[in-house]
């Protein structure tokens, strides 16, 4: 079957319905290699930046990482958390200093270093939320799509018993048109929708998988920051 040419052969509403499918496949096939080259170079980047990590594990050590502390998801939770620990170590500094009560600035370093957590948990909601964009449209463009088909399936159908009520006949030549136009419009939204759903499905577990990841990250790095903040001078 030429889909095309039955695309040219169609009714109007037809090809209207199969026109807007075929910008949402061109738009989903677009996500699609859009999402694989990002993926594809955060894990590139992400691997580069770990297998320095492993390797700098004093506080001093980390800060010094460079342009591996901006390039990445890791790397920027690892900076706002360094940065924030940095703060609450100067306001340790300063609350020893100050005349109170026995180991009061210790419980309170204790409470304010959850803020080092908090200040990675921020990065990984933002950079979590930039893997997910686009995957909205795709899951419209699933959603969507076999409803259009619906319509055009309906819309045909319908146009032919209207044929067969005007001519007064129900011959193959009146009702074939109507059919055609019906089953094409279906097999268009399917062709957009089942792509588009693998697709969806298969990002939806990246970034999901990758959010563990970076949950992972974040309670190794709290860890080390706060053992360091509460327990070193």
């Amino acid at each position: 079957m030429n889909i095309f040419r039955t695309f040219l052969d169609s009714s109007l509403a037809a090809q209207t319905i199969m026109a807007i499918l075929a910008i949402f496949s061109i738009w989903s096939w677009a996500i699609f290699l859009k999402k694989l080259f990002d993926f594809s170079k955060i894990k590139k980047m992400s691997k580069r930046f770990m297998s320095t990590y492993r390797f700098h594990q004093h506080t001093k050590e980390l800060k010094n990482m460079g342009p591996l502390l901006n390039d990445n998801p890791y790397g920027r939770i690892l900076k706002n958390g360094l940065e924030e620990f940095g703060r609450l170590k100067v306001g340790r500094r300063i609350t020893s200093s100050e005349q109170t009560p026995h180991g009061a600035p210790g419980l309170a370093m204790e409470e304010l270093s959850d803020n080092i957590r908090l200040a990675m948990d921020r990065i990984k909601i933002s950079e979590i939320a930039e893997l997910e964009k686009s995957l909205p449209a795709l899951g419209t463009f699933v959603s969507v799509s076999p409803f259009l088909g619906l319509l055009g399936t309906v819309w045909g159908i319908m146009q032919a018993f209207l044929d067969i009520r005007l001519r007064g006949s129900a011959h193959i030549t009146i009702v074939a048109p109507g059919i055609s136009d019906a089953l094409i419009t279906t097999v268009y939204g399917l062709l957009v929708a089942i792509p588009a759903l693998i697709f969806y499905n298969i990002f939806r577990a990246r970034v999901n998988n990758y959010g563990a990841e970076l949950d992972q990250f974040i309670n190794e790095v709290f860890a080390k920051l706060r053992k360091e903040l509460l327990f070193q001078q």
